[in-house]
């Protein structure tokens, strides 16, 4: 009898766990999809077969996506990991939850510190605490850890994100900062202020950031000094600077530190409160015009810039060639072509390049086609050499490729090397070739970013992407996303021509960048 009572109480407690985490259907389809992965297909396949398990949450399809996040193809990689972030059920995951802080290999560690995070999984905040906490914690643990109790948006209970800022590591300093002014964790914000001085870019991008949102006094006369040494965080310094004292002088540092002195010397003078802070934000567009317009400010087609490290992009694809619709809008160029436009803008442009400034150039077709290979000062050499580069760039595939090609001389047309190659563009600023992956990297954390001293893009296209790895605009924009988390460029987007602008706009708005449409 006991036996049977012990058979049957475990029988109950299976038809109890089972529902909710074994649905027969599920794993019939997981097991489906095993034996046609099997077979092996190209990379769409691939992909599209991944994305068949999104609806799928069970425990073996976990098993069967976490095999496939070391997959050499990153497009696989990617789905992959994309799919396991929808798995939101708790009890879907508890099991590599409860086993995070007894795994050993440091690489799987982050993946799943990242996966539990991108769930938002809140029961897994105590194990991410445990194994950030771990003083052997590798580097891309640390970083995801910070990135993920940022997701989740529980601080936990170990004040680890107050150590972190702290880090030798400057992205984990760039991350922690991010989660504590995200959190609005006030009390960090006196750890938050020294990194206003740190010596990587990106990691004082972020604590401007944070200081802004924590609103420390103590954060005002930092913000000043940081300011009077130029550069792109200018705008950023202003930006904060206004979120803590709802005054506004833009980017002149001596007016700043003018009003500041006086401030201070005022018995009992105290910042805003948060709501003082709000009111005044309601009316803030008006004083927009401030922002940059100092006579050293660099600017292309009307977008002003106070960064010292710039990157123009330029489409050269035959759409280019095209001649402007809206005539009024563009008087005073030698013709109404699309490309005499935009060339005339960036000579005028070069012309007016402070000598403080270091830029590049990059034209793109169906290729890219760089001017240098780094960033260069902008002397009177360099200036003169680009606009002479500039001078002879034309559209590839344009008006006299098609009449080539009307008249049979398709091959002296190369009509194939005036299409547009936007992904490939765009993540040319990262140092990557999406035609030529490398293994990609499982986690966010990505060292070459600190290595990098980029940080503006103005890209100006008229066409829709027409060829690459990827052509699809939402599918760019999620690689952008994905690799500027950490790089933390500025892309300014220009638009000329007939393309859906929408794409650009949202390339601008989730890049910190302005966007400008020329016309049509």
């Amino acid at each position: 009898m006991r036996n049977l009572v012990s058979s049957l109480w475990l029988l109950l407690s299976f038809a109890v766990v089972l529902p909710a985490q074994d649905d027969p259907a599920k794993l019939d389809n997981v097991k489906e999809f095993v034996r046609q992965w099997k077979k092996g297909k190209d990379e769409a396949w691939m992909v599209a077969a991944v994305e068949t398990l999104s609806d799928q949450e069970c425990k073996p399809a976990v098993e069967e996506l976490l095999k496939l996040i070391k997959h050499p193809l990153p497009a696989v990689q990617q789905a992959a990991m994309q799919v396991l972030a929808n798995y939101k059920n708790p009890s879907t995951w508890q099991s590599w939850i409860d086993e995070l802080p007894k795994q050993k290999d440091a690489e799987q560690i982050a993946v799943m510190v990242q996966l539990f995070g991108r769930a938002k999984l809140v029961g897994a905040v105590a194990a991410i605490e445990t194994v950030g906490a771990d003083p052997k914690a590798a580097a891309p643990v640390r970083f995801e850890v910070a990135r993920a109790l940022q997701s989740i948006g529980q601080p936990g209970t170990k004040d680890l994100l107050g150590t972190l800022v702290a880090d030798k590591e400057p992205l984990v300093r760039m991350a922690a900062a991010d989660a504590i002014g995200a959190l609005a964790l006030k009390q960090h914000g006196p750890r938050v202020i020294p990194l206003l001085q740190d010596a990587e870019w990106q990691v004082q991008s972020a604590a401007i950031a944070a200081v802004g949102k924590l609103r420390p006094q103590e954060a005002v006369q930092p913000l000043i000094d940081l300011m009077q040494k130029g550069g792109r965080l200018q705008l950023e310094c202003a930006d904060s600077l206004f979120r803590i004292t709802t005054v506004d002088f833009g980017v002149d540092a001596a007016r700043w530190q003018e009003w500041w002195k006086g401030a201070t010397s005022i018995s009992g003078w105290r910042i805003p409160t948060d709501e003082e802070v709000a009111k005044k934000a309601e009316t803030r567009k008006k004083y927009d015009a401030l922002y940059g317009k100092k006579d050293s400010t660099n600017t292309f087609a009307g977008i002003p810039t106070t960064s010292t490290n710039v990157l123009f992009i330029i489409d050269v694809s035959g759409s280019m060639d095209d001649l402007v619709v809206e005539v009024e809008k563009f008087q005073g160029y030698r013709d109404r072509r699309r490309f005499t436009i935009v060339q005339t803008e960036l000579l005028n442009t070069l012309e007016s390049l402070a000598p403080n400034t270091n830029f590049d150039i990059l034209a793109f077709a169906t290729d890219v086609d760089p001017w240098k290979k780094r960033l260069v000062p902008a002397n009177v050499i360099n200036k003169e050499a680009a606009k002479a580069w500039v001078r002879g760039l034309k559209p590839l595939g344009g008006s006299e490729a098609q009449e080539l090609a009307q008249s049979g001389l398709g091959g002296a047309a190369n009509l194939a090397a005036g299409k547009t190659n936007t992904l490939k563009a765009l993540l040319y600023a990262f140092g990557v070739d999406p035609e030529k992956p490398v293994k990609a990297a499982v986690t966010g954390f990505d060292k070459n970013a600190v290595k990098s001293p980029l940080d503006t893009v103005y890209f100006l296209s008229d066409g829709r992407p027409s060829t690459g790895k990827k052509i699809e605009v939402q599918e760019i924009l999620a690689e952008v996303r994905r690799h500027n988390e950490v790089y933390r460029m500025v892309f300014h987007a220009i638009a000329i021509g007939d393309f859906q602008k929408e794409f650009l706009q949202q390339l601008a708005e989730e890049n910190g960048g302005v966007f400008v449409d020329m016309g049509r």
